[in-house]
Order: C-alpha cells, then sequence, then structure tokens
C-alpha cells in the first residue's frame, strides 16, 4: 500500500479515487455516495464488502470512485484499513488500486525534509477546497506552480 501525508492535507485528496472527474458534479457524486453509506450504516467487515460491491469498481459516479464519502469535511473511503480495527484487512484490496500515487507525492517523497516543508506550506497558502486541491495534486499542478516560484 502507498501512502503520503500528502494525500491526508487539505481535509483529504481524492486524486487517486476515481478519472476523468467531472467537476461540477464531484460535490454531488460524492454527496450520494455519503448517502447510500449512511442508507447502509456497516458495521461487520461483511456489510463493508456488500458496500463497496454494490457496483463494479469502474461504474465512477461522474468519475468518482463510488465508496469515496465525506466526514465532517473531510473525503475518506470507509474501505481504508486505518478506518478498521488492527489486524482487519484492507478492504480496498481487489477493488482499488492501492498502490497508486500521483506523480506529485512520487516526487515530494524524493525531497529532503525543508523542500517538504515548503511545498506544504505552498499548498497551505493557496487556500483550495477538497475538490480543487484533489484535482490539481492530480493534475501536478501544484507541483509545477512550486517549482516555478
Amino acid at each position: 500500500m502507498s501512502f503520503s501525508i500528502l494525500c491526508q492535507l487539505n481535509n483529504g485528496c481524492m486524486g487517486c479515487c476515481g478519472n476523468h472527474f467531472v467537476k461540477e458534479k464531484m460535490k454531488d457524486s460524492i454527496h450520494l455516495n455519503t448517502k447510500e453509506f449512511e442508507e447502509v450504516n456497516p458495521k461487520l467487515r461483511q456489510e463493508f464488502i456488500q458496500f463497496r460491491d454494490r457496483r463494479d469498481s469502474y461504474d465512477l459516479r461522474n468519475g468518482v470512485c463510488r465508496n469515496l464519502i465525506e466526514e465532517k469535511g473531510r473525503f475518506v473511503c470507509p474501505l481504508h484499513p486505518s478506518r478498521h480495527p488492527k489486524g482487519q484487512e484492507d478492504l480496498r484490496l481487489g477493488h482499488c488500486d492501492v498502490f497508486h500515487l500521483c506523480n506529485t507525492a512520487k516526487e515530494f517523497a524524493t525531497w529532503h525534509k525543508k523542500k517538504q516543508e515548503e511545498f506544504i506550506t505552498f499548498i497551505e497558502s493557496k487556500g483550495l477546497n477538497n475538490i480543487e486541491y484533489s484535482l490539481s495534486m492530480n493534475a501536478g499542478k501544484l507541483l509545477k506552480e512550486f517549482k516555478e516560484k
């Protein structure tokens, strides 16, 4: 499983949770996903799997993974292992590309700590919402701007 601190910034990046995003419909798509999740209200492992498997992994809603939900203003995946008791497997396996890291996160991982901190400060200074942040990260826009400054 791949991970970067950039995935958690700005109330969560969801750049890897879909493709061919329809920006104008993303918030509505996530809202519908959240509503479906709340209606099912899974508690047990099998209930989470049933929620996950209600649609094929490539059956996206306006480019957004149907498992992406919003909680307290943050984008989250209810299948992520961090949301389940220790020892429980990653429920995204076999459904999502858990090894995906955007090119920005890959390059960020090669930098020294000071440069990483500067990039995080740069991102925070932009004041982007979750969706703008996610799209900008996934497209490499923030990386490009940072390098050009």
